[in-house]
């Protein structure tokens, strides 16, 4: 049930996405099935962030069963340090996929808006007499959204890691 908060907005975000296709002022029948794709899309983005977020929940219980080991056993300092590293590693690259994939997916709608608004009646008029054209270019973005998703992710977690070997270096520091 805790979880249920963590995902409140998501489901928020779902809920208007579906009121906003149920209603009737769109008059391109394109609109309301690429917006339905968007509001599938996202629903999957929540049954992976659960996912994630048990994945994550398994690593804290093996972190807190690893500190309970150390304090009823001589484990070798190293030893503990380098699962702890590993352990938070995961749980760090866990978060980050989320963060990205939210990312991604404000982008793909943003992206979806401006394509529908803008770029779409350029696409008609210009290839009016070619429906595959239009359609091979909205199938090229699309496609180039999971790459999007990926280099997101490698960013931001070179950016963690970047961060943690600065805050490494100044408690070796003092």
């Amino acid at each position: 049930m805790a979880n249920q908060s963590i995902y409140q907005r998501e489901l928020e975000n779902l809920e208007q996405s579906k009121q906003f296709l149920q209603r009737n002022e769109y008059s391109k029948i394109e609109l309301q099935l690429e917006f339905k794709k968007i509001v599938e899309n996202y629903e999957e983005l929540i049954d992976q962030v659960k996912i994630i977020t048990k994945i994550s929940d398994r690593l804290q219980n093996k972190l807190n069963k690893t500190n309970e080991a150390l304090e009823s056993s001589n484990i070798k300092l190293a030893d503990l340090n380098h699962q702890l590293n590993q352990t938070i590693d995961q749980l760090t690259e866990a978060k980050i996929g989320r963060k990205a994939g939210t990312i991604i997916l404000i982008f793909a709608i943003a992206l979806f808006i401006i394509s529908e608004a803008f770029i779409e009646p350029i696409i008609e008029r210009t290839f009016s007499n070619n429906f595959w054209i239009g359609l091979g270019l909205k199938l090229g973005v699309a496609i180039l959204i999971k790459p999007g998703e990926d280099f997101v992710n490698k960013y931001m977690l070179r950016q963690a890691r970047k961060k943690q070997l600065a805050e490494a270096r100044e408690r070796l520091a003092d």
